[in-house]
């Protein structure tokens, strides 16, 4: 049940980058709020290409959705510094793919977080 859950959370989240980040591109921003919303978008890809196979399979063990979980929240230790050191950059289009990463690791590590709690 708690696998299900974490899957659908994070298609959900998947689904809410993607199609947010195409109604703000469509609107033709900025430099630094286009590379805000590109890496929204790519985050938002990566997620649901990684969480689409969990939607087509039986769940796996809760020992082993623990450990993915715990090497998950462990990559948030390269994920935001890079997201902060990007968005302190001088160019633009840098500065939004900071704040795209950072905007998008914060909402996976809470899932990530809750749920490794759970497991």
């Amino acid at each position: 049940m708690i696998h299900q859950q974490l899957t659908a959370a994070i298609f959900a989240l998947a689904l809410l980058s993607l199609g947010s980040a195409a109604i703000a591109l469509f609107r033709r921003p900025s430099e630094a709020q286009r590379g805000f919303w590109l890496m929204v978008a790519l985050w938002g890809l990566l997620d649901g290409i990684i969480v689409w196979p969990s939607l087509l399979s039986a769940p796996i063990a809760i020992e082993e959705l623990h450990r993915i979980l715990s090497i998950n929240l462990a990559l948030q230790v390269v994920y935001l510094p890079t997201g902060v050191i990007l968005a302190t950059r001088s160019q633009q289009l840098v500065r939004g793919f900071g704040w795209g990463i950072i905007a998008s690791a914060i909402p996976l590590a809470i899932i990530d977080g809750i749920f490794f709690l759970r497991t």
